[in-house]
């Protein structure tokens, strides 16, 4: 009888075990990877830290993915350098505020190992790391260079405080011996998550500085792609996260290599590259208008068609906006204001994008169509302000990204 019994109760715990792991299976289907924080990469400046590098130091930044999930991994950058990238240490945490993380940092790895090296000309992504986060949290990830860096693959302006410490310092949870250095994003140029499947793909924002969120409160996460990814979670559950491509002064036509390289050119590594990417949202125009003013609408026209015909064989969506006011600042001219009008009515007509942002209607002064609405304007008469940025994100319609094309956003 006693025999019997042991019997039983192994056939119960068998059976629960093997429920326990069906349990976590099913969890594990239920969930993928996903792009859900990006920046768009650049070669590194004449002077400041990206030229100079960094030698027994700890580079520690601030990043907010503005999404759920149980793991993360992290993508760093050597693309815009000669030589091979040698970094000895790297960790991750949840920040708390600063260069401070609750609790210590975790340890990260590549292919096993904790050091890591970047061939001149390419990235590489982490091994998985069991962290969990919320779209309401950002995360710490911190480089230490035992030897000298070289000059950094990098994105400048970041809006973001970037800090640096001497020695290893990337287990560190407190502040104390961080200070910070020139704002950027230094060789990490994108972080995945293991998220819920309602996530259905990532959206890139390929554009200048409006996009990158000049003018908006440092340290914030004030970027109108910031307020757009907080409202697909409040408004559309969820379903996609918001990746920002964003440089300052970028083109589309040309763009000398302090403002990155330009728009086309990008493609293929900031937009088809990304894990997940379902769609790019183009935002360009406005810098070549304004420093080519010999530039005419069929000629930033003509690129938008190329750039549309490449997303297309690429199976990704793509999504244009219209180019707002720039009037009262720096390079106006008044046919330089017709060019943009000519390209903003093509984009509104043509039915060649799979939808369009209409951010000139959102932000033009009603009196005076060349200028921004003043309580919108950040006062250069080029960038909106935070309740600008606010809005364009609201005018977004979510669902234009559900259906594809003919999807008007405005």
């Amino acid at each position: 009888m006693r025999i019997f019994l042991y019997i039983a109760l192994a056939a119960v715990a068998v059976a629960g075990f093997l429920f326990m792991t069906e349990g976590k299976e099913e969890k594990v289907k239920e969930r993928h990877w996903m792009g859900a924080w990006m920046t768009a990469m650049q070669e590194p400046f004449d002077d400041g830290e990206s030229h100079e590098g960094f030698k027994d130091q700890t580079v520690r930044m601030v990043v907010k993915p503005h999404v759920d999930g149980d793991q993360v991994r992290i993508r760093l950058s050597n693309a815009f350098s000669n030589e091979e990238l040698n970094i000895d240490k790297v960790s991750i945490g949840i920040t708390k505020k600063g260069a401070e993380t609750k609790g210590e940092p975790v340890s990260v790895s590549f292919d096993g190992k904790k050091d890591v090296r970047i061939p001149a000309g390419e990235r590489t992504s982490s091994d998985p790391i069991p962290i969990k986060i919320s779209e309401d949290e950002a995360l710490t990830v911190s480089l230490y260079f035992k030897g000298e860096s070289g000059p950094a693959t990098w994105h400048p302006r970041s809006m973001q405080t970037t800090y640096s410490a001497d020695g290893d310092a990337t287990g560190k949870a407190g502040k104390d011996g961080y200070k910070s250095i020139e704002k950027g994003w230094y060789w990490l140029d994108g972080v995945d998550v293991r998220t819920d499947r309602k996530v259905k793909g990532s959206i890139v924002v390929l554009g200048s500085s409006i996009d990158n969120g000049n003018d908006s409160k440092i340290d914030s996460n004030h970027r109108w792609t910031d307020y757009l990814s907080e409202r697909i979670n409040d408004k559309a559950d969820g379903k996609w996260t918001v990746l920002n491509a964003g440089i300052s002064a970028n083109q589309l036509l040309d763009s000398p290599e302090e403002k990155g390289e330009k728009a086309p050119g990008r493609l293929q590594r900031d937009v088809f590259e990304q894990t997940g990417v379902k769609g790019v949202i183009v935002h360009q125009g406005i810098n070549d208008i304004r420093h080519l003013p010999e530039t005419d609408a069929v000629t930033i026209i003509d690129e938008m068609k190329a750039m549309i015909k490449e997303a297309h064989k690429n199976g990704v969506e793509i999504y244009g906006v219209t180019i707002s006011p720039y009037n009262d600042s720096g390079k106006y001219t008044a046919e330089g204001d017709r060019t943009r009008r000519k390209v903003n009515a093509w984009m509104r007509n043509s039915g060649a994008f799979d939808g369009v942002i209409d951010f000139d209607k959102v932000l033009r002064n009603p009196d005076d169509p060349s200028r921004l609405q003043p309580k919108y304007n950040s006062g250069d008469g080029l960038h909106p302000n935070e309740a600008g940025y606010r809005q364009m994100a609201e005018t977004v319609k979510l669902k234009m990204f559900e259906h594809g094309r003919d999807r008007q956003s405005n």
